[in-house]
């Protein structure tokens, strides 16, 4: 009942019936309910664990590498659509080596078996990767809707769900994080100053996406130049991609996909 309350009460809160959230969950719980509890309640579904085979040619001694490996990532689309970092997968740009994912396994919820998914297309200039799980959904996946997301706010608080690891049985853990920076350049962007986790969504205290938490590195040249800047390095895995860029990514990333097909 708690967690049925909780999720009510998230969907409610993004049709902009706040004031009968509070009601009802208080009633129920005896209590107010949280951001983090509400939070967690939209996001923690729709929240996967991503595990596949990575195969780095030209890795260390230019030898091929073949390793197992596990990211997180966010479904968007009920039909089984993931998004994630691309780098999470892939690796990073001009690191001097491919990697090749395969064998790539998406695991919903509860589930240990996992779901076959194949790599859809990416956006590597977004860090962006979309997969589909192509083994047979039975029913709508729960996802996030970048397209219902707001505008973040600079010193607004944000917060972001992920899953403890399988010691702790995937528990939702919440983070929080301000919104310490916006940014124009290389693209509308802004920086999260705390804790925050590549390839997932960040939200506002009333349950909305703000964005997704990307990797965006300068060239190598631009790196050099700004070398002596230690706090800027530190920055490239703590920039988020709008809720409203993320959607536009998406939608001309599936069109692209369309037009391949004609």
């Amino acid at each position: 009942m708690f967690l049925q309350t909780l999720t009510l009460a998230a969907a409610l809160v993004m049709n902009n019936q706040t004031p009968f959230v509070a009601t009802e969950a208080e009633t129920i719980l005896a209590r107010p309910v949280t951001p983090y509890e509400l939070v967690a309640a939209k996001a923690a579904p729709a929240i996967v664990n991503i595990k596949f085979v990575m195969s780095i040619d030209g890795g260390f001694g230019g030898e091929e590498m073949n390793e197992e490996n596990e990211v997180a990532g966010v479904l968007i689309d009920a039909s089984g659509i993931v998004l994630l970092s691309s780098s999470s997968m892939f690796g990073y740009e001009g690191m001097g080596f491919q990697v090749r994912p395969s064998d790539i396994k998406v695991f919903v919820g509860d589930d240990t078996e996992g779901m076959a998914a194949e790599v859809m297309v990416r956006d590597r200039d977004r860090d962006l990767a979309w997969l589909r799980i192509t083994d047979d959904v039975e029913e709508d996946l729960p996802s996030i809707d970048f397209a219902s997301g707001a505008e973040a706010t600079l010193g607004q608080t944000m917060l972001q769900v992920w899953k403890l690891d399988k010691f702790f049985d995937r528990a939702p853990y919440v983070s929080e994080a301000k919104v310490a920076a916006t940014v124009t350049k290389p693209r509308p962007l802004f920086v999260a100053s705390g804790e925050v986790n590549m390839g997932l969504p960040v939200f506002n205290e009333s349950g909305q996406p703000l964005g997704l938490v990307v990797m965006q590195l300068p060239t190598q040249e631009e790196m050099e130049a700004i070398s002596a800047n230690m706090f800027g390095q530190m920055v490239f895995g703590q920039t988020v991609l709008p809720a409203a860029e993320v959607h536009k990514a998406t939608a001309a990333a599936l069109a692209s996909l369309e037009d391949e097909e004609e």
